[in-house]
């Protein structure tokens, strides 16, 4: 009788196998056994086409035999083969057909690979019935200890958990599988659901996250001669390049996919890899070529009858034909995407082809219908991010959504924008993820389980080779095994986090909420940068109104100007002038208010407004306190901790410089910056310790602490007592990390098993109470920008681990500058000026000692984020509302 995967293969020698298949003479006299034994090598490898045709050789032996029970198996089998050229729902009905069949309910193991092909088949089809047929091959594969199909099956069920919309069980279920994966030297799977990560990753809108995931599948499958060219891969790939703007290399590559594809009659693939060619063509401006690249992908789709795949070309075409005018037929194409999205239960896709319908209904000026696709686009979006715990995944679905959420924006201006409305929409969004953290129950009051500390305590020790690594090749080694611990580290977190969130329902902030946490000084701006039109919505405490602005692009092109010239040392008085025209020009209420608390969106996290001049020419620096919130929410949340007892200790100062120069100084000014986790690369900063000493000095004296040079490792500060100090301040090297947020760090020094990499994820499970923490170093205010939920920088994690506010540098800060403007910062504190005054006062300060005209770069970038009306002395009085 043939076996699945594992004892009959075993009992014969693949070496022999292979000599008797290279004879004339095979397919006269081999046993059919031995066929099947090579056609199982081959299905494990996933090569189902090439086994296709040795178990039709078999299947009709068998057949001559009498025996009909392999003839079936080996007939299962040749299906799936030959499922690439055949319309998946008539493969699924067969399937079905073939489970009711006798020896298939009598025979587990028969039914194990039935279960396993129709699994496989329904994933793009249905994937409520996929998720059946795993599941009960899941429990045939435990029942008869075949250990490698039942990791298959749950890491499939992962696959499956995220296409219906439940995140934290996909990545617990897909972590797992591929931790075992890797055990069992289960290539293919790892091959499969790396490249799925990506895929997942590609409908969050992470191509450069998906990118990495692509390329270590592709670097394992060239370990199998059979998996030398997976098409899936390469199309994700492909797909990650277009989106990078490498249009030239994804071409090649698709191209070269597409060939493969066409050589194997594989139509769906056809359809996906000529659908990426497409968005090639509209990226390039090549409208008709796009259009009739669309058309044949929907023949294939069609074709090939997968669903999922007939959504996403529909998204595509309808997208593309709106942008034509072409209303009608884009209405035709979308209803039908959407039609198949609801049938198959997509959770990711029919969002999307929601909105697209509703921008379309939107230009017919038909707003009722629009606006309610896209409550159901909200709906679902509120789902799907329901299901997920980790805020860096939070982060990027909010960032998949961006389209849902730009559509009901360019809705609300289009039909007479209200400012509860919009706020509404905008806050569904827009720091939704620290909103979460501070909802929740706080990191520090969850204990993390002994697996995640041994897993992090893995990745600190292959990060400390790794910055004492000297060749090229043994970095490569080191970034790749930083990444499978990484991997691995995920659905470790994910448990994790699950358990800080909040269990109860929360009741959304509202407008007036907001107004009610103003005080009567202040003045809150929230952007929402769209197209054809932007909005500000502008609030003070007696009052709200939308201000439409110019659209994103004129807003970008002349902010790229701006900081383009700051980021090169250049003067910026007339750029500035311009930006300021389109963007605070109409607000009024600016002559009115001395606080400005700015919400920024899209690139204006860039942008530090204090260099803006107002209607008399001057600077906002010099007329208002200015300062930044992720949300009107999260504004409110923050205000509501002014009721805490004020920390005891005044501050801890921490100094992490080198030691020793690490590269010959030129005597050009020290930037805290690190573009590689190299140590040759860093150099000393010269004035951090003398900066963190003022801020002890200045602050407490024997009630602060100061941690400089090699004292200030990270078990050192994690030992401190963090919530009893008001001021947290860190003078050292800064590491931003666009593609994966939860690796920004603060780069204090390593002792004791730890690396001196204080990362994103780790701040989170600090206690603290600060009043202020300080990054003193090079882009901490920056970080991945992830569309409508901001930016995922440094700051957020301290917000949520307790301070009430954190100053941050948005460029490299030059080491001297820095140390004068600190001490003028912290010489205000102390006289009892809030955190935004004394900032202000610095600034202005530092321009008086160093002239007006000095560059914007020294200065302008350094900010203050969340409550700048705190204070930090020690018989403060709580802020006036």
């Amino acid at each position: 009788m043939v076996r699945v995967r594992g004892s009959f293969v075993g009992r014969i020698g693949l070496g022999v196998v292979a000599a008797c298949l290279c004879s004339p003479a095979f397919a006269q006299t081999a046993d059919p056994h031995a066929i099947v034994a090579e056609a199982e090598r081959l299905v494990w490898l996933k090569a189902w086409t090439k086994a296709e045709p040795l178990f039709s050789e078999a299947e009709h032996a068998f057949a001559a035999r009498g025996d009909s029970r392999n003839a079936l198996y080996a007939a299962v089998n040749v299906l799936r083969g030959r499922l690439p050229r055949l319309p998946v729902p008539e493969v699924s009905e067969r399937l079905v057909e073939y489970l009711e069949h006798p020896l298939v309910k009598a025979d587990d193991r028969l039914r194990l690979r039935t279960l396993v092909i129709k699994g496989e088949t329904d994933t793009d089809l249905d994937p409520v019935l996929a998720e059946q047929s795993w599941r009960e091959a899941l429990a045939i594969a435990d029942r008869i200890g075949e250990k490698e199909w039942a990791n298959r099956a749950r890491g499939e069920l992962g696959l499956l958990a995220f296409l219906q919309g439940n995140v934290n069980a996909a990545i617990i279920q897909l972590g797992q599988a591929l931790k075992i994966a890797e055990t069992n030297g289960d290539t293919p799977s790892l091959v499969r659901w790396l490249t799925l990560f990506g895929h997942g990753y590609m409908q969050l809108g992470r191509a450069a996250e998906a990118l990495a995931f692509y390329d270590r599948a592709l670097k394992i499958a060239g370990t199998v001669p059979e998996l030398q060219f997976p098409v899936m891969t390469y199309l994700g790939k492909g797909d990650a390049l277009t989106k990078l703007g490498r249009l030239d290399e994804a071409e090649q590559l698709l191209t070269r996919a597409i060939k493969v594809a066409a050589d194997q009659d594989a139509w769906g693939y056809q359809a996906e890899l000529t659908m990426m060619l497409a968005a090639i063509a509209q990226a390039r401006k090549q409208p008709a070529e796009a259009a009739r690249l669309l058309a044949h992908a929907s023949d294939f789709a069609h074709r090939a009858g997968g669903n999922r795949i007939v959504a996403q070309v529909a998204l595509e075409r309808g997208r593309l034909l709106r942008g034509q005018q072409r209303l009608a037929e884009g209405s035709q194409v979308l209803e039908e995407g959407i039609r198949v999205a609801r049938a198959m239960q997509e959770r990711l896709l029919l969002p999307r082809l929601l909105a697209e319908l509703a921008e379309l209904r939107a230009s017919q000026r038909r707003y009722t219908d629009a606006a309610n696709l896209l409550e159901e686009a909200t709906d679902l979006f509120e789902g799907f991010l329901g299901t997920a715990s980790s805020p860096w995944v939070q982060g990027r679905i909010i960032s998949g959504a961006n389209d849902v959420f730009l559509a009901r924006i360019r809705l609300e201006g289009a039909r007479g924008p209200d400012a509860a409305r919009l706020f509404a929409v905008v806050e569904q969004a827009r720091g939704r993820t620290l909103l979460e953290l501070l909802l929740g129950t706080p990191a520090a009051d969850v204990p993390p389980p002994a697996a995640l500390k041994s897993g992090e305590r893995r990745v600190a020790a292959l990060q400390v080779q790794l910055f004492q690594a000297r060749s090229r090749a043994e970095r490569a080694r080191l970034l790749d095994q930083i990444f499978v611990a990484e991997e691995r580290l995920a659905p470790l977190a994910t448990a994790f986090f699950e358990r800080t969130r909040r269990t109860t329902g929360r009741r959304a902030i509202t407008l007036p909420d907001v107004q009610r946490a103003l005080r009567g000084d202040e003045l809150f701006v929230e952007f929402a940068l769209a197209e054809p039109r932007s909005y500000a919505l502008v609030v003070t405490r007696d009052g709200a109104r939308v201000q439409a602005l110019a659209g994103r692009g004129t807003i970008d092109e002349q902010l790229k100007v701006l900081i383009d010239r700051i980021r090169g040392d250049q003067q910026t008085r007339d750029q500035a002038r311009a930006l300021a025209a389109v963007l605070i020009g109409s607000v009024r209420e600016l002559a009115s208010y001395k606080r400005v608390i700015i919400s920024p969106d899209a690139q204006l996290h860039h942008l530090p407004f204090e260099l803006l001049p107002h209607v008399d020419g001057r600077r906002l620096l010099e007329t208002h306190v200015v300062s930044y919130v992720p949300s009107g929410s999260v504004l409110v949340l923050l205000r509501e901790r002014q009721g805490e007892n004020l920390p005891t200790r005044s501050a801890l100062a921490v100094s992490a410089s080198p030691t020793e120069p690490l590269l010959p100084s030129n005597g050009s000014a020290v930037t805290r910056s690190v573009y590689d986790l190299d140590f040759k690369q860093l150099r000393p900063l010269l004035a951090a310790n003398d900066e963190a000493r003022a801020v002890g000095s200045l602050l407490g004296g024997t009630n602060a602490t100061v941690l400089l040079g090699a004292a200030a490792t990270e078990p050192a500060i994690k030992k401190q007592p963090l919530h009893e100090y008001r001021v947290l301040h860190f003078a050292v090297h800064g590491i931003p990390s666009t593609r994966f947020p939860a690796r920004a760090a603060l780069l204090v020094q390593p002792a004791d098993g730890e690396d001196g990499l204080l990362q994103a994820r780790e701040i989170l499970m600090l206690r603290l109470r600060a009043r202020l923490v300080t990054l003193s170093a090079c882009d901490t205010g920056s970080g991945s920008l992830q569309e409508q939920e901001g930016v995922a920088s440094l700051v957020r994690p301290f917000l949520a681990a307790g301070a009430r506010s954190v100053v941050a540098n948005l460029w490299a800060a030059d080491d001297q500058f820095s140390l004068a403007l600190m001490r003028e910062f912290y010489g205000a504190l102390a006289t009892g000026a809030d955190v935004g005054e004394s900032l202000r006062r610095a600034k202005l300060r530092i321009l008086e000692l160093f002239g007006p005209d000095v560059a914007p770069k020294l200065w302008s970038g350094v900010l203050v984020y969340g409550d700048s009306a705190t204070t930090i002395a020690s018989g403060e009085q709580q802020t006036g509302l």
